[in-house]
């Protein structure tokens, strides 16, 4: 599991090497070898579930803030926060002094279970003791182990509830400072309501974010640090490290299924002219036998083809269903470099800040995105490591922590954990200078 410890080596150094793997592994996940790749029956190994566990059994406390879908600090559990407190933290200037004023002083013990499941984290008030919360993360078994050994996690649902009115899924992220500040985490818990009808049919309800340390370690439970939009969308990004998790039915994707293949009957019909009757589209939903008989109702040969045909399609029908109900099986865990662009969604620049926007930016210099399009449904959790990055800086240090997991058509797809340092202005020209002219040549 060499892949999963953090290199801090130079970028310049590393970009040769990362460009040429990236290269390698996009002809690698279009082509069938992936698909023949065999899942990590093993996972996780003793001494990495190990590790991990110990990084959370330890007691932490902290402080917490609920904020809703817009980033905006509100009343927490029972703490009494009026309506124009609420109102003005909507305005970034003064989202700090708003944090203070319904934060909750929580403590959390963290309690190892057995290896399905997982790690029990229960959080009670450190002014009079009371539970606020009890919840297990990564279980069930191997599927449910989402996690890199420092104690990072992305922690979620197998399968997702179907999208109705009411629905609500918790989804969670742990981040840890496993150097620069060991025995402190950053744990950010989200709520996602089903919104269907919606462009966007899941969509962010709330969020629950608990900064705490060790005892004995000093901490600052001030909640801020907020990011702006072009901390995300400007400059030069490239992957140093991290891991990715992708369910092994994930990887028989095939393009018409991307394009939206399960309404592939739909387009179809709709494609039909205006000329055609009633009776050549039912004839087209029909099997070959099934159509055959329904022009000679007569024929008592073809009458008994078509039902055993119809008993074929019930039974393939009924499995289908059983299958989108179980529990995805076979996980392939591999380097960040080994599948196509393991990167922050919120990157790409098309989120812009607005009342309609799924990019929410919280304290601590972290974001969340919850995009839910077509099929899928993607949940990202980023954080900056020690701050945004200085623009035109002659040397540049910024890293950030990049936790992701994604689902299709309602199952677990994948999940990445990757690090990014953002290179700075002599190492994007020693990129350019290092182009390569036969890049993409390979696909004509």
């Amino acid at each position: 599991m060499a892949f999963m410890t953090h290199s801090r080596a130079p970028v310049r150094a590393e970009t040769a090497r990362v460009t040429s793997r990236a290269r390698a592994s996009r002809r690698t996940y279009r082509g069938s070898r992936t698909r023949a790749l065999a899942p990590n029956k093993d996972w996780p190994p003793a001494d990495v579930w190990g590790d991990f566990a110990r990084a959370h059994e330890r007691d932490y406390a902290g402080a917490r803030v609920t904020f809703d879908a817009r980033g905006c600090p509100i009343a927490a559990r029972d703490d009494g926060v009026d309506g124009a407190q609420r109102d003005n933290a909507q305005h970034l200037n003064s989202i700090v002094d708003a944090c203070d004023a319904v934060r909750v002083d929580v403590r959390t013990r963290g309690a190892r279970m057995s290896d399905d499941d997982g790690i029990r984290l229960e959080t009670s008030s450190a002014v009079d003791g009371r539970v606020l919360d009890a919840r297990e993360i990564c279980t069930g078994g191997q599927m449910g182990k989402m996690f890199i050994v420092q104690g990072f996690y992305a922690d979620g649902p197998q399968i997702l509830p179907q999208c109705e009115r009411g629905r609500e899924v918790q989804f969670s992220f742990g981040f840890v400072d496993e150097d620069e500040e060991p025995g402190k985490r950053l744990r950010v818990d989200l709520t996602v309501r089903a919104a269907p009808g919606k462009k966007r049919n899941w969509e962010l309800a709330s969020v629950d974010m608990t900064l705490e340390s060790c005892p004995g370690m000093e901490m600052t439970a001030r909640f801020d640090g907020i990011l702006a939009e072009d901390d995300l969308t400007s400059g030069s990004w490239r992957a140093t490290s991290g891991a990715t998790f992708i369910a092994l039915e994930a990887l028989a994707d095939v393009p018409e299924d991307r394009d939206g293949g399960g309404n592939a009957s739909t387009s179809a019909a709709a494609s039909m002219s205006a000329s055609d009757s009633d009776d050549t589209a039912q004839t087209k939903t029909l099997g070959p036998a099934q159509a055959m008989a329904a022009k000679k109702p007569d024929d008592s040969a073809l009458a008994r083809a078509a039902e055993a045909e119809k008993r074929v399609e019930e039974a393939r029908a009924k499995d289908e269903l059983e299958a989108r109900t179980r529990p995805p099986e076979g996980l392939l865990v591999v380097p960040w470099w080994a599948v196509k662009s393991p990167a922050s969604w919120a990157q790409g620049g098309e989120y812009i800040l607005g009342g309609n926007s799924p990019l929410v930016f919280l304290p601590f210099y972290t974001w969340v995105l919850v995009e839910s399009i077509d099929d899928q449904l993607v949940l990202e959790c980023g954080r900056y490591t020690d701050g945004p990055p200085i623009d035109d800086a002659e040397t540049d240090d910024t890293s950030r922590r990049v936790i992701a997991r994604r689902y299709r058509k309602g199952r677990f797809a994948s999940a990445f954990f990757v690090e990014e340092r953002r290179l700075d202005r002599a190492e994007r020209d020693a990129e350019n200078e290092d182009f390569d002219v036969l890049e993409g040549l390979e696909d004509i």
